[in-house]
């Protein structure tokens, strides 16, 4: 057992105690999901009610540690005066991103599902920073850092029921992402400034707030599945990795 999974076993093992001990006096059903996306460096975590979020926060780090994100988690609980017991369900993005960012969050989600037997819900980075876009009726492309000036990018395009996946994934170098681009076109999600230079004339670029992939959304889309009763399998959840990850 490598250092994350022991860590978020001791981290899901002590909120689920509290949970325990508190379940005697809460007699009522849970209806607050927790988001948690730390797929890359940017980094962020979400609470959500039946109707409103909650609390959120995002940052920004080289490395990720399981025992500093589960703090994090901690300090937006008592901010908005959630108990463990109120936690009903857990929504996180699987990736892409990177190794230790990717499984992280999934130790962290997976560890609390598995000890409270709460449904889960794997939500892919694409799809977190696609639903902040508004509809300017022309493809979206959503973008993840992949290191090394290259960016993993997705195409989505507007119909009737909403923004949909248009086309798999790909990792791409900045040019031949930009070269790639049809116009008219929006782009969103991890960009540069030299990037975004590539782009001139191809496509509109997202504003900063759109570019942030806010666990807040996570959780939209999250909830929405719990509610539906699409969640999916702790034991089965897979993360998705770059292909040279």
């Amino acid at each position: 057992m490598d250092n994350t999974q022991k860590i978020s076993g001791e981290m899901a093992t002590g909120i689920a105690g509290s949970i325990n001990r508190q379940s005697s006096i809460v007699n009522r059903k849970p209806d607050i999901l927790l988001a948690i996306d730390t797929c890359t460096r940017r980094s962020s975590v979400a609470l959500r009610d039946l109707t409103m979020i909650r609390a959120e926060c995002a940052w920004e780090t080289e490395r990720h540690h399981t025992a500093g994100v589960s703090a994090q988690i901690r300090r937006l609980m008592r901010t908005a005066n959630i108990q463990p017991a109120d936690i009903g369900a857990v929504a996180v993005a699987i990736g892409p991103g990177s190794f230790t960012g990717v499984r992280c969050g999934l130790a962290i989600a997976k560890g609390l599902a598995t000890a409270r037997n709460l449904p889960i819900i794997g939500v892919t980075a694409f799809d977190v920073i696609a639903a902040a876009q508004p509809n300017h009726h022309v493809p979206v492309y959503a973008l993840i850092e992949a290191g090394r000036g290259r960016v993993a990018a997705r195409r989505y395009e507007w119909r009737e029921e909403g923004l949909s996946v248009a086309d798999d994934w790909r990792i791409q170098r900045w040019n031949e992402f930009a070269e790639s681009v049809e116009p008219p076109a929006w782009v969103c999600g991890d960009l540069t400034p030299a990037l975004e230079s590539l782009l001139e004339m191809r496509a509109a670029v997202a504003p900063a707030p759109l570019n942030l992939r806010r666990a807040g959304y996570l959780a939209e889309i999250g909830y929405a599945r719990w509610l539906s009763g699409d969640v999916d399998d702790a034991m089965t959840l897979t993360p998705i990795y770059p292909p040279e990850a």
